[in-house]
This record gives structure tokens, sequence and C-alpha cells, in this order.
């Protein structure tokens, strides 16, 4: 059995639904017991990201949420800390109302894992949260190091949801970056209103390990 060494949390993550639904964005980095810092990833566990009332509100209206995670690990001991490893990956999530449930993905590189679709906010929350171990190059023995984590949260941008929505039919590959169909003018103005009246700016949440040797 994987054992773990939790970090970084002012709070446990065994919580209830509605707790879910009051508390505060959390993101944090749990190392694994020292033993195998140079053989398991570190999990990335968060609470609350797409409770908020801002994100909620954009999912119920249309608008899909997409979490990218980067992660770094920097190595230290020298002059100066040195980025060693760095990887990124990202968590889409989508209302659909006809079926009322809250869909969740996870884009990997260029591979898309469906995690589920849920019918409350809360239970797709616990699904984004749960601890996933970061695609991240691991440090070598005697490597004396610490991860640091940014998380940017924002609506899909407007030329994106055209794409998500063929993507999830199955007429496109996986891609939430790189070249998007521009769509409309009017469309682009509309659906540029509606965030920002719906409080769709971006938010960022940054974590960092405690420093580490293998």
């Amino acid at each position: 059995m994987r054992k773990f060494l939790p970090v970084a949390f002012a709070t446990t993550f065994t919580l209830s639904a509605a707790t879910l639904e009051a508390q505060k964005p959390q993101v944090g980095i749990v190392l694994p017991v020292a033993g195998a810092l140079a053989t398991e990833a570190p999990l990335v566990r968060s609470s609350g990201l797409i409770t908020d009332g801002a994100t909620h509100d954009l999912l119920r209206n249309g608008f899909p949420a997409r979490l990218h995670y980067t992660m770094e690990r920097w190595s230290t001991g020298g002059w100066f800390d040195d980025v060693a490893a760095t990887a990124e990956w990202d968590v889409v999530v989508r209302y659909d109302a006809l079926g009322k449930v809250f869909q969740v993905y996870r884009i990997v590189g260029r591979r898309t894992y469906p995690l589920g679709s849920f019918g409350t906010i809360a239970e797709a929350d616990a699904v984004v949260g749960a601890g996933f171990p970061a695609p991240i190059r691991l440090p070598r023995q005697g490597r004396r190091g610490y991860y640091s984590l940014v998380l940017d949260i924002e609506a899909l941008s407007l030329t994106e949801l055209d794409e998500v929505e063929r993507w999830l039919r199955g007429e496109l590959k996986p891609a939430v970056r790189g070249k998007k169909n521009p769509g409309t003018a009017v469309g682009r103005g509309v659906r540029t209103i509606m965030v920002r009246l719906l409080g769709g700016e971006k938010r960022r949440y940054e974590a960092r390990s405690p420093t580490f040797r293998p």
C-alpha cells in the first residue's frame, strides 16, 4: 500500500458535500513518505475549486471551466534554485443541462480521461480534488528540492467553446490549446459580456511543498 505524507493543508479532505459547498478553494501538494520520494510522484489535492459562486454560476450558464495545472520541481543546494522538471495538465468541467449532470475530464498530453458524470457540484468537486499523481519527472537519490504548483481556473476562452462541444461529441481530438475556431464576432461579444457579468475572471492558486531529500 502506498503511503503519503500530507503537507500544505489547513484542513482535512474528508469533507461532507455541504462543507465542500461552503468552504473556500484550497489546493495543496502531498509528498510520498521519505523512502519513496524518488520512486513515487507527489499528489495534487484540492477542495472547493468549482463550488465557489462565480465558477458554479458560469458552469450553470453553459461555460465550461478549465483548470490548468503547472507543477515544477526545483533543485536546491547551489547559489540559486533551479527548475529541474516541469509538468502541465488540465481538467475540464462542464454542465450538461439536458442530462442535469456535471461532466469532468482530465487531459494529460494528448490523452483525455473521462472522470465521470455527477448529479451535484459537490460530487464533481470531490473528483476534481481527489489525489492525482503529478506526471512529473522524479528526483534522483540525494538531490534536495521542492515542488511548486500553480493552478489557473477560468471559463474556457471564447474561441474554445465550440471546439469543446465538438470534441465532446467525438468530432475532434482532445485539445484545449492551440489553433481554435474564432467563431462569429457577435457570438464572441455576447459571451464576453456574459463571462464578465458572472465574474468569470481567471483565478490563480499556488502551493509549495516543504524541501525534501530523497
